[in-house]
């Protein structure tokens, strides 16, 4: 289809500018990034034939967040806080469907596999959020549930990766991955010490992240439960 051709066009090349500006223009990448969220909206409503508006409404709340972070984030920090929180809540909801596919077994949960991943990610999510704790004190509270909703929503990707198909799946675990070094990096240059070269590498894992995201709720459907037992 000529629309789904268009579709991925108009995302590859407003991911370039966005990437472009990000680079030698900063000031100005706020201004290019809603084009790369609505291009992968357009590939969602192109691709999917059962639509979930929910999806559509992640990505929104993913938009305004952004928008806002890009413009003043200490100053919206609360806000931002607030709009993440609820983006990861529903995608861990829209995660369900899959969850229940795979079924969750204690026995699964409770791999060292996953213990041993979500125990490291829990471990840098805290040593972060000490870095920058005293400059958002007042907002604590925010920044704890951020991060609750957070840690869920990549265990609940990486139980899925776990104990499904790989070949859909692992659009789940790179997009998990990306939205963790994602959240890292803008904490870091946001409020402890500012790097160019954070603020590319983070807007670059943005929207892959994003892209893998919204591929796996577009194939969702296809995944297939891993019978396999982990040690």
């Amino acid at each position: 289809m000529k629309i789904e051709k268009y579709s991925y066009q108009l995302f590859y090349s407003t991911g370039l500018f966005f990437i472009t500006t990000s680079i030698f223009a900063q000031h100005l990448s706020i201004f290019f990034k809603p084009p790369v969220i609505l291009a992968l909206c357009l590939i969602y409503l192109v691709k999917v034939k059962k639509r979930n508006a929910l999806v559509l409404f992640t990505m929104m709340l993913i938009l305004v967040s952004e928008v806002l972070s890009m413009k003043d984030f200490v100053r919206y920090f609360r806000v931002v806080n607030v709009l993440l929180s609820l983006y990861y809540f529903l995608n861990i909801i829209l995660l369900w469907k899959s969850l229940k596919k795979i079924k969750i077994q204690f026995s699964k949960v409770f791999t060292v596999q996953l213990l041993i991943t979500m125990g490291l990610i829990i471990y840098v999510l805290i040593s972060v959020a000490r870095l920058i704790l005293p400059s958002v004190i007042e907002d604590k509270v925010f920044l704890v549930i951020l991060i609750t909703f957070f840690t869920l929503f990549v265990c609940s990707c990486y139980y899925i990766y776990l104990n499904s198909k790989t070949v859909i799946s692992s659009s789940l675990m790179v997009a998990a991955s990306c939205f963790l070094i994602v959240n890292i990096l803008t904490a870091l240059y946001k409020l402890y010490v500012f790097l160019e070269v954070f603020v590319v590498i983070a807007n670059l894992l943005q929207i892959f992240g994003q892209f893998f995201l919204v591929k796996f709720f577009i194939e969702q459907h296809k995944l297939v439960p891993n019978r396999k037992d982990y040690f």
